[in-house]
């Protein structure tokens, strides 16, 4: 089988969770089929990985994504003007539908994977001449949603209100136009079929990592300090750990004064890197080695209040052997069980409560550690996530006429 894979984000290095996994299921598809990449790239880290990613695919094509304040006001008021989802319109780049268009012509694919609901604006989806897949790596409209509802800003929470449904209707007509949609979980299948039951070609696939590549940590003893690692350009992330450190953090210190707040993670703006005035709090940046700064976590904390999907960080510390304490929504889409895998509390008393109690808990910081190593091992590994991939795309794709039409 051909397969085009449109992506939104190159998937080197792999200092995200949408990389991560773009990336698993790039090398899965390469590795039983002829597949041509074609990629923004943002930066000269991507560039610089070039080489590595040719080595995967039989062609690879990267167009160039540079985002800035000034065209990202421009888009959300050209985006309001116009009815249009900014969320999509923003990233819209007509060097992308050229070189989309001419890949076509020269690849002459089966399918066109849609990794990311962003690529969907380049795809003709009443082209016979391909089949389409659709890789859902959240449930966009909800992100913006959610947003809706916790964002600090007054001026975010309003225009996050007039973007999300104009958002949900465009990523409902696409999902009833592909041949076949991938979410990160079931509770992602369950949302989009509730918002058209006909909907019956979504399936659900777990993002898988790399266990092999990510070592068990041995952390150090005593440990008091408190890590979160994500992307901070991320809203949902800017969100969470302003809410922590506001609401959340000065109970921790009521029990444990000596505790240290550690946000990790790329280029977090002001109202972050501002938290570093306080002494109990270290903001780090980019961290090319996630291992070396988890050697020092006395607990992974992962408070989101928004977002979609499944949270790779998650995967990621687990994996490491970490133990974690989450909002229902960090963990959303993981088969984890509170309390054996890790603990979940969704307001500010519960999630100090239950940050304390791990820090002062060697043993229940163990086991929990170890507990999701097991399950990530055997549950969320390329391996394992790979294979029910690949015999979803078999049969779904095989079957004729599978599209809902609008």
């Amino acid at each position: 089988m051909k397969i085009l894979f449109l992506a939104h984000l190159f998937p080197l290095p792999l200092d995200s969770g949408g990389k991560i996994k773009s990336f698993c299921t790039l090398k899965t598809l390469a590795q039983h089929h002829e597949v041509r990449l074609l990629a923004y790239v943002r930066n000269e880290l991507e560039s610089a990985t070039l080489s590595e990613v040719r080595q995967m695919c039989a062609e690879t094509d990267v167009v160039s994504l540079q985002r800035s304040a000034v065209r990202s006001a421009w888009d959300a008021f050209a985006a309001l003007a116009l009815g249009k989802s900014f969320v999509v319109a923003r990233d819209f780049r007509r060097d992308m539908l050229e070189a989309f268009k001419n890949a076509l012509a020269e690849f002459e694919p089966d399918v066109v994977h849609i990794d990311h609901l962003q690529m969907a604006q380049f795809v003709d989806f009443d082209d016979s001449r391909y089949k389409t897949v659709l890789d859902q790596h959240n449930v966009e409209y909800l992100i913006v949603k959610r947003m809706a509802e916790t964002a600090g800003s007054a001026v975010v929470r309003q225009y996050a209100r007039l973007e999300w449904p104009k958002l949900m209707r465009y990523e409902l007509d696409v999902c009833r136009r592909s041949d076949l949609v991938i979410t990160v979980s079931e509770q992602d299948k369950s949302t989009l079929q509730a918002m058209d039951s006909s909907l019956q070609n979504i399936y659900a696939v777990p993002i898988g990592i790399d266990v092999d590549a990510v070592p068990i940590v041995e952390r150090s003893s005593n440990t008091r300090n408190l890590l979160f690692l994500g992307a901070m350009h991320w809203p949902p992330n800017i969100d969470c750990v302003l809410w922590f450190y506001k609401e959340i953090l000065p109970l921790i210190k009521a029990e444990i004064p000596d505790c240290i707040f550690t946000i990790a993670g790329q280029r977090a703006p002001k109202s972050v890197t501002s938290l570093a005035s306080d002494p109990s709090v270290r903001v780090i940046g980019y961290v090319a080695d996630q291992a070396a700064v988890a050697k020092d976590c006395g607990v992974f904390i992962v408070p989101l209040r928004s977002g979609s999907g499944v949270r790779v960080k998650i995967l990621n510390a687990m994996a490491m052997g970490l133990p974690i304490v989450s909002t229902s929504i960090g963990a959303e889409g993981i088969e984890v069980e509170h309390g054996k895998h890790l603990l979940i509390a969704d307001t500010p008393d519960e999630f100090a409560k239950a940050v304390v109690s791990v820090l002062q808990n060697a043993s229940l910081a163990d086991i929990l550690g170890q507990n999701a190593r097991r399950l990530v091992c055997e549950r969320y590994s390329c391996e394992v996530v790979g294979r029910k991939l690949l015999s979803i795309y078999e049969s779904a794709l095989s079957a004729p006429n599978i599209r809902t039409q609008t």
